[in-house]
């Protein structure tokens, strides 16, 4: 889990094999663990997880009122029907969540530049996930040093 400044939030435990994020998210249901009206921004293959997370009752202790609010909301690009187009505002929101989404398969990359992470590596399988969390950790210094030089660049 990254966000949208390239800053890497939150490292899954690792699972040894090959799985899809939808079997995985089934299997370790992460889902359920999220905080109430959790919002995020994902690529296609959570399309309809939303929907698939109950709503939450909320009490106004002011006017005595119950609202049910969804614990998940979650922004996904639009697929194009079948036999037809996408509206050039559906066109234009994917266009800008793709540009969000482009940061993170930036941070993917940068995790997986570590040789000991981006290749087969035979060790314990307990230590591959702290491992994984001390290359993430590496890899936001290493992000917060280029925006620093950055940002002294333009000024």
């Amino acid at each position: 889990m990254t966000d949208g400044d390239h800053h890497i939030k939150a490292i899954s435990q690792h699972v040894p094999g090959v799985k899809s994020d939808k079997k995985l998210r089934d299997e370790t249901k992460i889902v359920g663990r999220l905080p109430d009206e959790c919002h995020g921004k994902a690529d296609k293959g959570y399309q309809g997880l939303a929907h698939q997370v109950a709503l939450v009752t909320l009490l106004n202790p002011e006017t005595a009122e119950l609202t049910q609010i969804p614990r998940l909301t979650l922004e996904t690009p639009f697929k194009k029907p079948k036999g037809g187009e996408l509206t050039q505002e559906q066109v234009e929101f994917n266009h800008s969540l793709n540009s969000i989404r482009v940061r993170i398969e930036h941070c993917i990359g940068w995790v997986k530049n570590w040789k000991i992470i981006g290749s087969r590596f035979g060790c314990a399988r307990q230590i591959y996930t702290p491992l994984r969390q001390i290359v993430a950790g590496l890899v936001n210094w290493q992000t917060q040093r280029w925006q620093q030089a950055k940002a002294q660049m333009t000024t």
